[in-house]
């Protein structure tokens, strides 16, 4: 079934991924910063950045959050 609400999830995770990148170069830091002042492990904020995972809701609000407060 395919209707105009199927999530496309390769374009969802590309979108974060890109995103999360770009908004980590323009505030210089690196994912290590990211990870310690979100409290998300340096391995999972990696593998979001790598397309290897999809930030659960809470991750994804933790990292919105540290940038919302930038």
């Amino acid at each position: 079934m395919n209707t105009d609400m199927d999530i496309d999830i390769n374009t969802v995770t590309d979108t974060i991924t890109c995103r999360l990148v770009e908004a980590r170069a323009d505030l210089g830091i690196t994912q290590k910063e990211l990870a310690s002042a979100t409290g998300i492990s340096l391995k999972t904020i990696a593998n979001i950045e790598s397309k290897q995972h999809i930030p659960s809701l809470l991750y994804a609000m933790r990292i919105a959050d540290f940038f919302t407060n930038r």
